[in-house]
């Protein structure tokens, strides 16, 4: 065992998730979950649905579905996401899945899924949903995962508040309260002032933001006074999805994301819009600004450049993840993506493996990044399937527009542990047909590699040409999974040098 590395790790946890993690342990070891018996009432009295919340609800179970066929079974992840609910919809001939009969459904964040699953069901029309509402809302409330915090505890609110919404009672109304007290303390703790979800992913932000207006349009149908810090989060959350819509309708991949872990952008956009929550008009970035467009995320740490038609970058310049929440960090300080003429070309590694194998390895490692790796290392400290110990801080210098390009430059110290405590300076020159990448070491000795990935399609149909800066690239085959574990070919470039107190070196695309 590595123990300064565990003392790092230990060290940025927050003291609550020490404390609960015991309890934790001990409510898993006693196996069996609660009882389905007596549960409470469900509604039936539910105004008709808007056509939005029946076509996302529809949508989910489709993304469900495809997305469970893509985990392999027997996995952990597969019996999770075999207990989540999503081939729920209104359809009352649907069975009830054994997979919510086993230990792992009484998991409080498969719980959490599942009861807003449920809630949604029986708010489109289903019969019959009481027994496993009840099952599913106790487990939450009995197993709250104060231990993980993030993104776990924010479900176990929401899966509380919805089966709340829908159910009638005292069991019912205490569900609510807890959920809503849960909400009360977690959202402004969790989202940023910028919208984003403070664990940095577009896919967890989306998947959290989603859940959030199901609670909201929930709590409507079962008219329930919705509370303000709800809406005022949901508006700030879908700005900034709009925001980092790539002009394909995706989003950029940094840390753990993958493009069917979530509901897709437009359809969450399309949502809000019928809560009355979000208006395309008044979203930053998400409206024509000329032939250039540039936005700071700055609580985020992400910059989007956009130059005319053409190109579209998005910068990772921020925290790798959330303080005392790091599970879903990858070692990809400064990385980027680039769309040319609306198509991803160069991409993100994206997550091909959720399990502590040598896969995860390479999903989280720098190596695997649009980005310079010195010493062979990884420039945060990621280890096992979700532990981070150093890790890298990273801040935007300077944003420059011009007539000709937009310009930004970020600086990163994960490698401060290196002898001579090397820093990394970047700069990205963005023009409708190229991208001037300059990387700069500030101090250290050392070797420095950087790296680019493209998609190989892209590369070919886009006629991109890769030109050194004070390096040579070498060429070579990888993939990139923009699904989980749904690989597609890439190409890798690589430049080489050797730190001596310093080292200039970068690439030149141009389409």
């Amino acid at each position: 065992m590595n123990l300064p590395r565990v003392a790092r790790t230990l060290a940025q946890l927050h003291p609550l998730q020490v404390l609960a993690r015991p309890i934790a342990l001990g409510g898993r070891a006693l196996g069996r979950g609660p009882t389905a018996a007596q549960p409470p009432r469900v509604r039936s009295d539910f105004a008709p649905p808007s056509a939005a919340f029946v076509a996302f609800a529809d949508a989910e179970r489709a993304r469900g579905r495809a997305r469970l066929a893509a985990i392999p079974e027997g996995s952990l992840l597969h019996a999770y996401e075999s207990a989540y609910g999503y081939e729920l919809g209104a359809d009352p001939t649907v069975p009830v899945p054994g997979a919510w009969e086993g230990p792992v459904a009484s998991h409080p964040f498969p719980a959490s899924v599942r009861a807003r699953r449920l809630a949604v069901a029986a708010r489109l029309g289903r019969p019959g949903l009481a027994a496993e509402l009840a099952r599913a809302c106790r487990a939450i409330a009995l197993g709250l995962e104060l231990h993980l915090l993030g993104n776990h505890l924010l479900e176990n609110a929401i899966g509380l508040v919805c089966g709340g919404a829908v159910a009638r009672g005292l069991e019912a109304e205490a569900w609510w309260r807890l959920g809503s007290r849960l909400l009360s303390w977690q959202l402004p703790e969790q989202f940023l002032e910028d919208g984003g979800h403070f664990e940095l992913s577009a896919s967890y932000h989306l998947a959290l933001a989603a859940g959030l207006l199901e609670a909201v349009e929930l709590a409507q149908a079962a008219g329930r006074e919705v509370p303000e810090l709800w809406r005022v989060t949901a508006q700030k959350a879908l700005a900034w999805a709009a925001a980092v819509r790539a002009p394909d309708g995706t989003y950029p991949l940094f840390n753990d994301a993958a493009l069917d872990a979530a509901p897709e952008i437009d359809q969450v956009l399309a949502l809000g819009a019928a809560l009355g929550l979000h208006d395309a008009g008044e979203t930053p970035g998400s409206t024509p600004d000329g032939p250039q467009a540039l936005l700071h995320l700055a609580a985020t740490g992400w910059v989007i450049l956009r130059s005319g038609e053409r190109a579209w970058l998005a910068l990772d310049a921020g925290m790798d993840g959330a303080a005392y929440q790091p599970g879903h960090v990858h070692a990809d300080a400064l990385t980027f993506e680039l769309w040319i003429e609306g198509e991803r070309a160069v991409v993100d590694h994206g997550v091909s493996s959720y399990i502590a194998d040598r896969d995860r390895e390479e999903t989280r490692a720098t190596r695997a990044h649009n980005t310079v790796e010195l010493g062979g290392v990884d420039s945060s400290e990621v280890w096992s399937a979700f532990r981070v110990g150093r890790r890298a801080r990273a801040q935007v210098r300077r944003i420059d527009r011009s007539p000709s390009h937009l310009a930004v430059e970020a600086e990163h110290d994960g490698y401060r542990f290196l002898p001579g405590a090397p820093l990394h300076r970047r700069a990205l020159e963005l023009s409708e047909r190229e991208l001037v990448i300059r990387d700069e070491i500030v101090g250290g000795r050392t070797s420095a590699c950087s790296r680019l990935r493209l998609d190989e399609a892209a590369l070919q149909r886009r006629s991109i040409s890769i030109d050194g800066i004070q390096l040579a690239p070498e060429r070579s085959a990888g993939d990139w999974h923009p699904c989980f574990r749904q690989p597609r070919a890439a190409v890798v470039f690589s430049g080489r040098g050797e730190v001596r107190d310093g080292w200039r070196g970068g690439f030149r695309l141009r389409w």
